[in-house]
């Protein structure tokens, strides 16, 4: 059996806060889910499979 000795207390975990993006991070981000979602949108899923095959 656990006896209350063995029991120790949990701390909490800290808590990480990120800074704030400029705008230049901000637009970055931005553009690359733009062109990610374009990418999304043109690929053929099928057809790369299949030349992933070759």
């Amino acid at each position: 059996m656990t006896e209350p000795g063995d029991i120790v207390p949990v701390s909490e975990s800290p808590v990480y806060s990120s800074s704030p993006r400029s705008r230049e991070e901000q637009a970055d981000a931005s553009l690359f889910q733009e062109i990610n979602e374009r990418r999304a949108r043109v690929e053929n899923a099928e057809l790369l499979q299949h030349l992933r095959g070759l």
